[in-house]
């Protein structure tokens, strides 16, 4: 199994059960080459294949898969042993097992409720599971390998309807967020045109084409820009996580721990502990990207003041050439220096993972409360594109616990929206009220030093245009320093106007206003909610208690995304004036 902490980039897997023998080898060497391709591609990323093993398709990638060297997981589309019927002879039920046995592991998806085991004999139950199955699949792989004719036959659960549901969008999973033109976006899907046994398709057989995905219309270069970036993207978290999570495991070990404390009333299964390490990692690169990137900000603000006091010097004090080259030196030094930030990405990762730390943060409370809630149906829906990578890595990650997709009902149900009060609303609430003050203060600290540093720069002003309008009434000692008295207070009117202009500049990047106001708002909402929550706590109500948690995990996400989304339209640029 890959290293815990690395996000997955998962391959899918769909197509026909009768493939022809001939083109086996044909399309098992196909599969490989794209295994290998995505692990060049991303080469600090564990590539894991996603298959059922049903005959054809699915074993093909599972053979390749292991001739490749790299791990694949199992999911079966309903118990073990039922599926097991599905492979009549006894040389595909050999295959089976044999695969079954080497896969990283496997899990059987749940009946739907009310579904009983028996029910799967009728062929309409059993299509649904298969149907289950495929949209699994599709939905929690990046890119999904489809060994397909190309023709349309209408079968529920079939190839042809896998890869429409990956195209258009897969419906969200959960019943409180029934939007139906809010579907989840899943990655592309490379079709592989595929004979089946009976029925040759016109056209070169074996032909590779990408399908991609409706969002983007039929702008294709958009869509594959986009899948580009995003394997960039994830490929970049996962090196940071190799090479900086092993120095922060203390700062790691603190932050999991606030969550995983010793609770009677919670059980910690496997699928909350790994959200709580997911989280404590995030928010450990967040913080550490975020402190590189205010240093690099005010790196960059600070080169520039000085850049422009070498040239007020030279101007006003020493006409020397060494004096004057010094200003576009700095200026040059700041470009640098704004061009190894803006290539490391510390903003964008601060921005990144700490929109990954927080989503965390609420899986982990909600999972607590809710039956298979994933928030990456729900998170950032507004914002496309670039962060798909992130709703991918809420999704991919989770996969990874190998636990049910259901959670069940472990211990005192009034206590664990106590544990939930106390150690997220209480928490987060008083985190709110800590910040907006913190940042109103910044504000107003940094907005004071301004207009000191502007009443100076008009002070001088005025003082200049008394030293030229009264030099004539000036001591003869003061009247024979007149160049060097008018180039100080020159200095002193610029240097005070571009000190002030880059301390404005800091605070408009810091959004610290906004923030504030933000933060005030949040304040105010988890304050609600602990007063709210208190009382269905105290009134023995547990589902007016996960009414109010689900509804305040929804305006925490919504919340996150707009914080994202600020701070996107403030982005680290070189000063220009």
């Amino acid at each position: 199994m890959p290293e815990p902490d690395l996000i997955p980039l998962y391959l899918g897997i769909t197509g026909h059960r009768d493939i022809r023998d001939e083109d086996k080898p044909r399309l098992k060497e196909i599969i490989k080459k794209i295994i290998r391709d995505k692990i060049g591609q991303c080469p600090n990323t564990p590539v894991v294949v996603l298959t059922p093993l049903a005959e054809g398709a699915d074993r093909l990638a599972a053979t390749a898969a292991i001739e490749c060297g790299t791990p694949y997981i199992a999911p079966l589309p309903m118990p073990v042993d039922e599926y097991r019927k599905d492979f009549t002879a006894p040389d595909s039920l050999k295959e089976f097992n044999e695969l079954l046995e080497k896969a990283d592991f496997w899990f059987e998806l749940q009946l739907p409720p009310g579904t009983h085991l028996e029910e799967l004999q009728e062929k309409d139950k059993r299509d649904d599971q298969y149907y289950r199955i495929g949209s699994y699949i599709a939905r929690q792989s990046q890119l999904l390998i489809a060994l397909w004719d190309g023709i349309d036959n209408k079968k529920k659960g079939g190839t042809a309807h896998i890869v429409n549901l990956k195209r258009s969008g897969l419906p969200t999973l959960h019943p409180h967020f029934k939007q139906r033109l809010k579907n989840l976006q899943t990655g592309p899907i490379l079709h592989i045109l595929t004979a089946r046994k009976d029925f040759v398709p016109s056209g070169d057989l074996f032909r590779a084409r990408m399908i991609w995905s409706d969002y983007w219309g039929k702008d294709n270069s958009a869509s594959a820009e986009t899948n580009d970036k995003f394997l960039v993207h994830l490929d970049a978290y996962n090196r940071d996580v190799k090479r900086l999570v092993p120095g922060l495991q203390d700062k790691i070990a603190v932050t999991e721990g606030n969550l995983v404390i010793p609770e009677e009333n919670i059980k910690y299964t496997p699928l909350l502990r790994r959200i709580a390490r997911c989280h404590a990692v995030t928010d450990a690169l967040a913080g550490y990207f975020q402190a590189r990137r205010f240093f690099a900000l005010k790196v960059l603000l600070v080169l520039a003041v000085i850049a422009f006091l070498f040239f007020q010097v030279y101007v006003e004090f020493w006409h020397k050439p060494a004096i004057l080259l010094l200003y576009p030196l700095t200026m040059g030094v700041g470009a640098l220096w704004f061009l190894h930030a803006n290539r490391k990405r510390f903003e964008q990762k601060h921005e990144d993972y700490r929109a990954l730390s927080e989503a965390y943060r609420v899986q982990y409370f909600l999972t607590i409360t809710e039956i298979s809630a994933n928030v990456s149906e729900y998170y950032l829906q507004k914002h496309k594109g670039e962060l798909e990578w992130v709703i991918y890595a809420l999704r991919a990650s989770l996969l990874k616990s190998r636990v049910p997709e259901t959670i069940p009902d472990t211990g005192n149900t009034i206590g664990k929206y106590n544990y939930i009060r106390d150690n997220w609303v209480i928490d987060q609430m008083s985190y709110y009220k800590k910040t907006s003050r913190n940042y109103h203060h910044h504000l107003k600290k940094l907005r004071r030093f301004a207009n000191w540093l502007f009443l100076g720069a008009l002070g001088s002003a005025v003082l200049l245009f008394l030293f030229a309008a009264f030099i004539e009434h000036l001591a003869e000692w003061l009247e024979q320093d007149e160049e060097f008295f008018h180039a100080i207070l020159v200095v002193c009117t610029h240097s005070f106007l571009i000190i002030s202009a880059a301390i404005l500049g800091y605070n408009e990047k810091m959004v610290f206003e906004e923030q504030a106001r933000t933060c005030q708002q949040m304040f105010q909402l988890f304050n609600i909610a602990n007063e709210k929550l208190g009382l269905a706590i105290e009134s023995g109500k547990p589902e007016e208690a996960r009414e109010i948690v689900w509804e305040l995990a929804l305006e925490s996400l919504m919340e996150n995304a707009d914080w994202l989304l600020l701070h996107r339209s403030r982005p680290m640029e070189i000063p220009k004036g």
